[in-house]
């Protein structure tokens, strides 16, 4: 045989070899998100706001008449309560800022009061992106607050009134794990 008929079985025996030692815990680098917003069902409507620059699924029977709500069993009248409860969704410019640094600063000012609130933080990943879910900050609703940050523009998203383990929480509970497993975010345009 000559040299090059073995160099092609030694290429293939060094490629395999390399591939069976790759280390299969070693984190991978996800995917990057593309401008394809979830797909609309028979539950749940789509919410686009290009302006905004996100998208997201929502039960069908919640109404969106209001800017940046989503509510549950919205009340048509005079007063401050929307409905029975709602998520709303702001936006503003990050400037450079992280999601934790972010979240961070909401917590720490609440604790710089000495108020005796039961504060809690977690993580968790909206769209690919770090997002903190922030309990036990003090508003005129209890409220659960998911701060995230995508495309260098801050989302913070308020779930009220929030009282976990509840019954009449239920429905926002669902609202919540829908919109945190669908919310996409929009290239800026």
């Amino acid at each position: 045989m000559t040299k090059k008929q073995w160099l092609l079985p030694i290429l293939i025996f060094i490629m395999s070899a390399q591939t069976a030692c790759a280390n299969p815990d070693a984190p991978t680098t996800p995917a990057p998100s593309t401008d394809n917003c979830p797909t609309a069902t028979a539950d749940l409507k789509l919410l686009t706001n290009a302006e905004d620059g996100y998208c997201l699924l929502y039960p069908a029977d919640y109404s969106t008449d209001l800017s940046h709500y989503i509510v549950i069993n919205r009340i048509a009248g005079p007063g401050d309560i929307p409905g029975d409860a709602w998520m709303s969704i702001y936006t503003e410019p990050a400037k450079g800022r992280t999601a934790a640094e972010i979240a961070n600063a909401a917590m720490d000012e609440v604790r710089n009061f000495s108020l005796d609130f039961n504060l809690s933080s977690s993580e968790i990943l909206i769209d690919g992106k770090q997002a903190f879910v922030l309990d036990g900050l003090p508003g005129q609703d209890s409220n659960r607050q998911v701060i995230v940050v995508g495309n260098d523009r801050l989302y913070t998203l308020m779930f009220a009134p929030w009282y976990p383990n509840v019954n009449s929480s239920i429905l926002l509970e669902n609202l919540y794990t829908t919109i945190v497993q669908t919310l996409h975010f929009l290239s800026p345009e």
